[in-house]
């Protein structure tokens, strides 16, 4: 009983280490584009064939790179970068300051700069979703373009 066991044991080891193996996996290149003008302040994920993700924040160009991913079926979503907000804090130590708790009364905020025209504020939110963003394609060669114009 204890011999077949061990046999099944090793069988689904070797079965499962099968399943691991190395699938070729390439680089995806391209531009994003919102209504013709280069999209900024966006991160695209890529959800491959092997269901990893992987992610590229567009530069200020619009342009984007990302290594490793799999063959096959690509599909993607856009995810606008969320603004920063900024507090000045009072640079003198008080007993406020050292009680995290406290608010301190004297900090002021400053709000973030508006997004730019071409970033993703006007982005259809359908976008977010690699399942409903109609943004696919075929991941067939190891340095790949694909580019995009939004609407």
């Amino acid at each position: 009983m204890r011999i077949t066991l061990f046999a099944a044991a090793a069988v689904a080891a070797i079965a499962l280490a099968g399943c691991g193996k190395d699938v070729p996996r390439g680089r995806i290149h391209g531009t994003v584009k919102y209504q013709g003008k280069p999209l900024t302040d966006a991160t695209l994920i890529f959800l491959a064939s092997d269901n990893q993700t992987h992610s590229a924040q567009l530069k200020k160009d619009g342009t984007f790179e990302v290594d490793g991913v799999a063959y096959g079926p690509i599909k993607v979503s856009v995810q606008p970068l969320l603004p920063r907000s900024f507090v000045k804090a009072d640079p003198s130590p008080s007993k406020a300051a050292a009680n995290k708790s406290v608010v301190d009364e004297k900090a002021s905020f400053t709000p973030p700069p508006e997004a730019p025209k071409t970033g993703s504020a006007r982005l259809a939110t359908h976008y977010t979703d690699a399942e409903r963003s109609g943004l696919s394609f075929e991941l067939k060669e190891p340095d790949q373009e694909w580019s995009t114009d939004l609407k």
